[in-house]
């Protein structure tokens, strides 16, 4: 396809795909033999870095092996670089932890706590721009031939990013890219405008915009998107309720090019993007005969018949968004890109098909170690795993962490060549263990699950505060479904989650028995709770790019929070 033959937009996607030739196929290069790859980065790394004052510590010059690194150099956790980074920050220091230059920080999610501040250097920008993109960009190409390269983006991801002090920045990385992007050209916002459906108000909101609206209004205008790009799937889950819920004021406004007074947005906002609208009495008919057949069938292929690529997060803890999407709303035809591992510390992972689980560990950006699930004190690399087991994921990345405990558990499960596939499982700090139990995330969420799955009930999302002050010690699980369960008790439920758990974690079964641990205690929440969850987190300065359903509570304000939506 010539780059003339296209249009605006899809210049930006041929560039793109285009771009991704080379790093594609290097990495499917590197599939043959990972553990040289990775080894090469190593050293490149340390080669780099020896004259910093971390280089300097751990004598970063005279380390010859992979067994010498991980004698001489400690594992480390945050806390072990918030010197070196506030001095980064505040004194301008680039001979601290990496000779790169660190002109973002990442934002984490604060799940846990106050934000983190994580350095992210150029190279290592540029390798979650090579791997983000041009390599998604290349895939989709590889599998599906270029129909789509003319069409619009449903884009549901946040670009907000604040200005630490001139020329640092702080926020997700994605955000970073678009900023970098913004300098490079001239017609920027011509740009966005041709390439996603959300306008400017929608890309870069102000605080307190009803976002969700101007997505789904200006998504429901256009009837030739082909694909979406949603940080994580359950944004676009959110955003197909939201479409189900209020069709009917979005099909008004969109028949009289009005936006209705009940939609929260500053009168500039609202006044700008009154601008960008008219009547569009044709489309708002054809919607309405869409919606009024309901939504027992996929709607998805009947509102956009030309989309058929959705790409964000939709692997461990969202897998039950994906299954929600691919079944209720999309049908068969639409081909999910499931993006691999990405934190605020590095890119770990990329898919290399598509609508699958599995992700390619990337030899090139991180030095890999894994800790496998229980052990003590074993720390083997890449070329070691085996399939099946689950490991702890510690890295050295491109931007000043060495040896970093990143707190990710993955599976492995498969291979590419001799390169491991990995699925991305839970958060290893994100356990319960009020006495002894060790009870994980993914035993928590395949219980809830399974048990919604027994009832056929809709589940939305589930919470679990492990509640130390009652006697004895007890789980206490908040539920939000969709609709009430027929024929069904809440204790009913309550006794089938606690019997899957128990079965699921032996440990936690023994100590209910016991009397140890006390019967499980279930509330159901207020219908869209989760969501007003994650508005709040917003309203804080957590990008929703970031935002994770809280399926541990893990503080006194989340508690509060959950116990006061409680029906």
């Amino acid at each position: 396809m010539s780059i003339d033959d296209v249009s605006f937009a899809g210049k930006f996607f041929l560039e793109k795909y285009s771009g991704g030739k080379e790093v594609y196929e290097n990495l499917l290069e590197m599939t043959k033999d990972p553990m040289k790859y990775n080894e090469e980065f190593l050293f490149k790394i340390l080669d780099k870095n020896k004259n910093t004052e971390y280089g300097q510590k751990y004598d970063f010059a005279n380390i010859k092996s992979i067994e010498e690194y991980q004698s001489k150099i400690p594992l480390s956790e945050y806390d072990d670089y918030v010197e070196y980074i506030l001095s980064m920050i505040i004194d301008n220091r680039s001979d601290l932890i990496t000779a790169d230059k660190v002109d973002h920080y990442s934002k984490s999610s604060g799940t846990l706590g106050n934000p983190k501040k994580i350095p992210c250097s150029a190279s290592g920008q540029e390798a979650i721009m090579k791997y983000s993109e041009y390599h998604t960009f290349r895939l989709i190409g590889e599998k599906l031939g270029l129909d789509w390269i003319d069409g619009r983006i449903l884009n549901l991801s946040d670009f907000s990013i604040d200005e630490i002090k001139p020329g640092i920045t702080y926020g997700a990385v994605s955000s970073k890219m678009m900023m970098l992007l913004g300098k490079k050209i001239d017609n920027y916002v011509d740009l966005l405008q041709s390439i996603f459906t959300s306008p400017i108000e929608g890309v870069f909101p102000e605080p307190s915009t009803d976002v969700r609206y101007i997505h789904a209004r200006f998504a429901l205008m256009d009837e030739n998107i082909v694909s979406v790009l949603s940080s994580f799937y359950s944004i676009f889950l959110e955003l197909l309720v939201y479409i189900e819920e209020n069709w009917k004021l979005l099909v008004k406004d969109i028949n009289k090019g009005t936006i209705d007074e009940s939609i929260k947005m500053s009168n500039k906002v609202r006044e700008s993007l009154l601008g960008k609208v008219q009547p569009m009495s044709e489309r708002a008919d054809a919607l309405n005969k869409i919606f009024e057949q309901g939504f027992n069938e996929p709607i998805i292929p009947k509102i956009w018949p030309k989309m058929k690529i959705l790409v964000g997060i939709g692997t461990g803890g969202f897998f039950n968004y994906t299954t929600k999407i691919k079944k209720k709303y999309a049908g068969k035809d639409l081909n999910l890109v499931l993006l691999g591992l990405i934190s605020s510390e590095s890119i770990v992972s990329v898919p290399i098909d598509l609508n699958s689980h599995s992700s390619a560990i990337l030899p090139d950006v991180c030095f890999f170690e894994f800790k496998p699930v229980g052990s003590d004190d074993v720390y083997l690399t890449l070329d070691k795993l085996e399939e099946g087991k689950d490991y702890e994921l510690i890295i050295t990345n491109l931007s000043g962490f060495y040896r970093y405990k990143m707190g990710d558990v993955i599976r492995v499960t498969g291979r590419y060549n001799n390169l491991p596939l990995i699925q991305f499982l839970y958060r290893s700090n994100q356990n319960v263990s009020l006495a002894g139990e060790k009870t994980t995330e993914i035993a928590l969420r395949e219980a809830a699950e399974r048990t919604m799955r027994d009832f056929n009930i809709d589940l939305m999302e589930f919470s679990m505060y492990p509640d130390p002050d009652s006697s004895p010690a007890s789980y206490v699980f908040f539920l939000e479904i969709n609709s009430n369960p027929n024929n069904v008790s809440k204790e009913d439920i309550r006794d089938s989650i606690e019997e899957k758990l128990s079965n699921l974690n032996p440990s936690y079964g023994d100590k209910i028995e016991k009397n140890v641990l006390g019967k499980m205690q279930l509330h159901f929440l207020h219908k869209e709770t989760y969501l007003l969850y994650r508005d709040l987190m917003i309203t804080k300065g957590i990008s929703s790019n970031q935002l994770k359903p809280p399926r541990i509570i893990v503080n006194e304000a989340q508690r509060r929070f959950f116990f006061a939506l409680t029906k």
